[in-house]
Parts: structure tokens; sequence; C-alpha cells
């Protein structure tokens, strides 16, 4: 019951597609100090691991997960990923992340890319997506807010950030909010 299969969603101005092994290099220039302060897996990235994630890692479990790079019509490369994670069918509800690099930030991007993969989960039977980010990354809230995401509240020290735990704020989107 439930599941991702790979395909390629398109929008306006954006591809959103699965990783791939021509990726690795632009993703690993994309990883900034920005994206290290607020991923774990960012510390000690190196080109090996953006190719172990871009032909295997993003593909580990797709019952469960689903992950796409972010690519702009205007370059026609690389910029970030976004991924719809932590799927649980039975309940109807997963979770959604994103980063995208410095080149590619502040063009709404990542707002776009956000409210297609919530399009697409809601089209599988995903009836709730929840995000997860830092109080200290307003960015990433602006994004969630704009995308029609609803501010639901404050987990306290509820996920690891490369400066030890972290108060998140969790957004909530349900099916027909878009």
């Amino acid at each position: 019951m439930g599941g991702f299969e790979p395909t390629t969603l398109r929008t306006e101005r954006l591809t959103l597609r699965p990783p791939e092994a021509a990726d690795a290099g632009d993703a690993f220039a994309a990883v900034d100090q920005v994206v290290r302060r607020w991923m774990p897996w960012a510390v000690g990235y190196t080109r090996d691991k953006a190719l172990q994630w871009c032909t295997k890692e993003a593909f580990r479990d797709p019952r469960r997960e689903a992950n796409f790079t972010i690519v702009p019509d205007r370059t026609g490369r690389f910029a970030g990923v976004i991924g719809i994670g932590r799927a649980d069918w039975e309940t109807g509800v997963a979770e959604t992340g994103y980063w995208i690099g410095p080149a590619d930030r502040r063009h709404g991007y990542v707002t776009e890319a956000l409210r297609e993969v919530a399009r697409y989960a809601f089209g599988l039977g995903l009836y709730r997506l929840e995000l997860l980010a830092a109080t200290g990354n307003r960015a990433s809230q602006r994004v969630a807010e704009r995308a029609g995401f609803t501010r639901e509240g404050v987990l306290r020290q509820a996920r690891h950030v490369p400066g030890g735990r972290a108060d998140m704020v969790i957004f909530g989107l349900l099916k027909g909010e878009l």
C-alpha cells in the first residue's frame, strides 16, 4: 500500500527529477556555510558523498521517501534538493524538506518546488505534509509560509543540527489547502 516511483515533475520554471550521477559535482558545490549550518549531513560533505547520495542513498526506501533535484529551466543544472520522507501510508502523513545552493536562492524556486511536490504527494493519496525548520532558520520558515503551510507550534530540542540540538517549528499542509 503506497510508495513512490521515480518520476519527473514540471512547474512553470523548474524540472524536479530524480538525482543522477552527473549531479554530484553541482551538489557538492552547492553546499555552502548556510547549508552546513542547518543540515547535519553537510558536515564533512565531499564529492564522494555527493555521488553516493545521487546514485544510491536518494533511492534507498521508495516506500517511504522520494527525492528530487531542483533544476531551474534558466540554467538546466542542479540547484538543490526537495524530498518527501517518513511517509506513513496508513495515516496519510509524510514529511517534506529541502535545501538549495547559494546561486539559486531568492528566486522563489524552493517555494515553487514545494507546492509541486505537495500536489504530487496528495495525488498519491497522502493527506498531510509536515515540515520542520529550526527556529533560527528564518529563510526556511518563510519558504514554508509562502508555500501555504501553517505554522503549528514549536517542538523543543526536536532535531540535531551541526551546533547541537535545536527547537524546530512544525508546519503542516493538508490536502485541499494548496
